[in-house]
């Protein structure tokens, strides 16, 4: 099964991006059979809900001075291989799990790049005006990967 994890803050403003996000595609994803986990801060229950054999999209928000609103795409494998790739709120807790408990899930890190964290339940106004191309970006990467990982595998 094709699983998307949505990690974040609702509280922390852009934090709360991949949130906001998965909310927006959430009804487009199920009808291409991806179960959508919109997880906020409980990496740890996302965790027990994926299944060995799951192909997954964690989608979070990350800071690594690229464009705000920029997508990042890094394979889980590429990502459990290193200590952190990125600086993330969440330090890839649902990663380091999989570290810890021997489960090499096949999918992507699917980071979005913050403008501004701090207290606040909306997102920057930087993001917000980005957040349909941004939901653009992480659809037409999922349906690509999707296609080509596994139909054709």
């Amino acid at each position: 099964m094709v699983k998307l994890v949505a990690i974040g803050n609702r509280f922390m403003k852009d934090d709360a991006i991949a949130i906001k996000a998965a909310e927006i595609l959430e009804d487009r994803l199920i009808r291409q059979d991806i179960h959508v986990i919109i997880g906020e801060t409980d990496f740890q229950n996302c965790f027990y809900l994926l299944d060995k054999g799951d192909f997954i999209f964690i989608l979070d928000a990350l800071s690594s001075g690229a464009e705000p609103g920029s997508v990042h795409l890094t394979s889980l494998e590429d990502v459990m291989s290193q200590p952190s790739l990125f600086s993330m709120q969440h330090d890839l807790s649902m990663v380091e799990l999989m570290k810890l408990y021997g489960c090499p899930f096949k999918g992507y890190l699917m980071g979005i790049e913050i403008c501004e964290i701090g207290f606040g339940q909306e997102l920057s106004t930087v993001l917000r005006d980005k957040l349909p191309q941004i939901c653009r970006v992480i659809e037409c990467a999922i349906k690509k990967i999707i296609s080509e990982e596994i139909t054709n595998a």
